[in-house]
């Protein structure tokens, strides 16, 4: 069951209203005794009303379950006192009309005022019972049922309002991301202006080169942000396509990782034509991101397997060692700002900008994990839908 499913089926349990009483009217006082006799043993308060008029103040000022009413009645009868009560207080009411004369007109004239039921005195006490149990029991279905929509509408609009929140801080982290990127640019720039001023000190330099590779770093930090905006606001990543060769992308960047990382290993095996067209700095970053990823948090060296053995998509697996991750825990690897204990300086962004890459390449992405290691697999088609189909 869905979370907000069950917080409604929370709520319905905890606020399970009461019983609603029985309102009989008969201008006989000894009817309504034999009334109450026979509906007593169905555990609903009885309410009772000796005139028309005192029928409707009594439906004016709290709800019944069921009213069982007399037609023939001096004042107000028992049409008239329905007739008030659909149209004056706008009550649907269930309405059984009892009456000691058997007429087919009052009998299609009852239905006609929305009547559940039409009895004929003299009524038998267990067909009586029995009657008012059944409808006593559909109505309390249809109020639980009324009660049950107006909670699920009542948790729709909240959960509408919480997305509307999320939507707008989707948005502003987006509009932030852009503006910080024309301030870190004036750092980058002027840091590459500082450190070509000739015989600059071996320390200034040293400072230099820091906060260059603390400004890339943030480069791609916002980079990270914005497509993340970009992913959630449902415009999804933008691509510049151009023919590729995978293999080539895969050996640049492990150029760089092997920068980043000089101790890891990363054993690249390639099968078959992998051409394709697809936007170069997309799969760059997707394939530095599941690669960093495998370093980060497995054991031992990395292996990335490139596969353009099928006609229609090239597929790619980055595999690690390591513990298993827990199959619960697998569906969610690709949600945003998911952060493993080894790499809690991050964001937690690098595994949903990956999905988003390849999503926006008509792709798909998976992972699987067990005791021998965890790896992940992206199928890019070679070409765009609409030139596939």
């Amino acid at each position: 069951m869905p979370p907000y499913l069950a917080m409604v089926e929370n709520v319905v349990q905890d606020q399970a209203p009461a019983r609603l009483p029985l309102l009989l009217v008969d201008d006989s006082r000894t009817n309504l005794i034999a009334y109450r006799a026979v509906l007593e043993p169905l555990g609903h308060e009885l309410v009772e009303a000796l005139s028309g008029a005192e029928a409707v103040r009594l439906l004016a000022g709290r709800q019944f379950a069921l009213l069982l009413i007399d037609v023939r009645m001096p004042g107000i009868d028992g049409f008239e006192t329905v007739e008030l009560l659909r149209r004056e207080l706008k009550r649907t009411t269930p309405v059984v009309f009892v009456t000691g004369a058997p007429d087919d007109h009052a009998m299609r004239r009852a239905y006609e005022f929305g009547a559940v039921d039409f009895l004929v005195k003299p009524v038998d006490p267990d067909i009586v019972r029995g009657k008012v149990r059944n409808l006593l029991a559909l109505s309390e279905q249809a109020i639980e049922l009324e009660r049950r929509a107006a909670l699920l509408m009542q948790q729709q609009q909240q959960l509408a309002e919480a997305n509307a929140v999320a939507r707008r801080q989707d948005t502003n982290m987006g509009v932030l991301a852009h503006d910080l990127r024309n301030p870190l640019n004036a750092i980058i720039t002027g840091t590459n202006l500082l450190r070509r001023i000739p015989e600059l000190p071996d320390q200034a330099q040293r400072i230099a080169d820091r906060i260059d590779r603390s400004a890339q770093r943030m480069g791609l930090m916002i980079r990270d942000i914005l497509d993340f905006a970009r992913g959630r606001l449902g415009g999804g990543i933008p691509l510049n396509r151009q023919a590729a060769d995978l293999a080539q992308l895969c050996d640049e960047i492990i150029d760089e990782l092997h920068a980043a990382y000089p101790v890891a290993r990363v054993d690249v095996r390639v099968e078959g034509e992998l051409h394709g067209s697809w936007d170069r700095a997309r799969i760059e970053q997707a394939l530095s991101n599941l690669l960093v990823n495998a370093i980060q948090h497995g054991v031992g060296d990395v292996t990335l397997t490139l596969s353009g053995q099928a006609s229609d998509h090239v597929a790619v697996r980055v595999r690690n060692g390591g513990p298993a991750i827990p199959a619960e825990q697998l569906p969610g690897l690709f949600e945003a700002f998911r952060r493993g204990d080894r790499s809690p300086a991050g964001l937690g962004l690098g595994l949903f900008i990956v999905r988003e890459i390849v999503r926006a390449h008509d792709g798909t992405i998976d992972a699987a994990s067990s005791s021998e290691g965890t790896v992940f697999t992206m199928r890019l088609p070679r070409e765009p839908r609409g030139l596939r189909a």
